[in-house]
């Protein structure tokens, strides 16, 4: 690939990123304005960014490396994440706007009337984002490997762009450009799957070959213990997930994040065949990937010339990014609303919010140096937080006489099995972590409901 030219476009793209940011930033004055946009986001903004959290590198780059591993089954990590939007779509969604809370783990003062559950839900959750958002840098790294692209700097200047506008103008820098990030992707991504089908003409989307050809991919791994958790893992998190409720918070209103939910799971499930199709036919093609490079990106480079290219190398990255912001912006949010850090005496929050987003990005940077595979990364993420709040979460929804003492056995039972489950690589880890979560909620629930709370 001509790297000058890339540069040449990726910086175009990182200042329009950037001018969107600072734009965005205007008139921002509280940490409502920070993080919920003041709480007046409508359809179009709530839909975009929605499925701008889910269109990055777990969808495009993980998604097409499980397809030219194991075939088609390769789409069940987007498959789940749109059953939990629809999930979201037919209540859930509108359910979370109706609390009036500004974060997850808020909801553990407001309904469990504790102010240490809701610092110890902050930090699972923070830990659990910090988990996603390496798998994001991870993405990036798997994408410029693919081009031979192994410069350090490059990838430090990818991701200062990503943390320099989140910084700006927080949630609404991050709207703002997800729209035209996610108009971008769009654009390149179906345009090359349209190309390549009417540039090689097949029976391939026929329904008895696109079953045979599975017989050219890895059998041996394939079995339901492995893939139930990729499946599961992701429609349960995106009940409890921050940046996911973050959106629903900031919309206008109840009915406005349960049809931007609905309208979202449509999105993802047809746009998730893509990178499905990419990646079957880079097997297929007899295309050889190194380990920890894209199998999506060695495809449409086998198939395209320079500029389109670079096209879609910058359209992955704002898959990337569009997946990325949001979680910076989710993480900062945890840390400055759940915690007071009242030893600071600052007059102004924002600056506290600010510097979060900084060292959240740096964090994430590091960890991601330790790993080269997205789903797994993205999956341990998921299980840490659905082993350990869940239940506790999911009672929110249906009880309105919630305990505190069956919250904190839930999360400290939970913590345990993730720990040990893991430890031991035992199949189902997630499905048995809140199995175990659960049993402690119901134990608080028999035994120790001396605290009692009106939901």
């Amino acid at each position: 690939m001509n790297i000058s030219l890339f540069l040449g476009v990726f910086g175009f793209l990182a200042v329009v990123y950037l001018m969107l940011g600072v734009w965005a930033s205007r008139g921002i004055k509280t940490q409502e304005d920070y993080f919920l946009a003041g709480r007046k986001l409508g359809f179009w903004s709530v839909f975009f960014t929605l499925i701008a959290t889910q269109v990055g590198g777990g969808m495009l780059l993980g998604t097409s490396a499980q397809a030219y591993e194991f075939g088609y089954v390769g789409i069940l990590y987007t498959f789940g994440m749109s059953l939990g939007f629809l999930l979201l779509g037919l209540g859930f969604a509108s359910k979370l706007r109706s609390f009036h809370v500004a974060t997850t783990a808020e909801l553990f003062e407001t309904k469990y009337n504790s102010d240490v559950l809701k610092k110890i839900a902050s930090i699972l959750s923070v830990a659990s984002m910090i988990g996603l958002l390496a798998g994001q840098v991870i993405a990036l790294k798997s994408l410029f490997l693919g081009l031979g692209i192994t410069s350090t700097v490059v990838f430090i200047l990818f991701w200062a762009v990503i943390v320099l506008y989140t910084i700006a103008g927080g949630l609404k820098a991050v709207v703002v450009t997800d729209i035209f990030q996610v108009l971008f992707i769009i654009a390149v991504f179906f345009g090359f799957f349209i190309y390549s089908i009417f540039s090689e003409p097949s029976s391939f989307f026929s329904f008895s070959d696109f079953i045979f050809r599975q017989s050219f991919f890895d059998s041996s791994n394939l079995s339901f213990l492995k893939f139930l958790p990729i499946l599961i893992s992701p429609m349960i998190f995106s009940l409890i997930e921050q940046d996911l409720a973050q959106r629903f918070f900031s919309a206008k209103n109840k009915f406005i994040a349960g049809i931007s939910a609905l309208a979202a799971a449509a999105f993802l499930i047809s746009f998730s065949f893509i990178p499905v199709y990419f990646g079957m036919k880079a097997r297929l093609s007899g295309l050889i990937v190194a380990k920890g490079a894209s199998p999506l990106m060695i495809f449409l480079e086998s198939i395209s010339g320079e500029f389109f290219l670079v096209l879609v190398v910058c359209g992955l990255g704002a898959a990337v990014i569009s997946t990325a912001d949001s979680l910076l912006c989710a993480v900062s949010s945890n840390i400055s609303q759940d915690f007071e850090f009242a030893f600071l005496k600052l007059k102004n929050r924002l600056w506290l919010s600010r510097i979060t987003t900084l060292l959240t990005g740096v964090i994430a940077y590091l960890i991601a140096t330790f790993s080269d595979n997205i789903i797994e990364m993205l999956i341990k993420s998921y299980e840490l937080l659905i082993g350990c709040l869940f239940v506790s979460i999911f009672a929110c929804f249906f009880k309105k006489k919630l305990h505190k003492n069956s919250a904190m056995l839930s999360i400290i039972f939970g913590f345990t099995a993730f720990v040990y489950l893991n430890f031991y690589s035992i199949d189902l880890s997630a499905i048995w972590s809140v199995v175990v979560s659960f049993i402690g909620y119901l134990i608080g629930e028999l035994f120790l409901r001396k605290t009692t709370v009106e939901g």
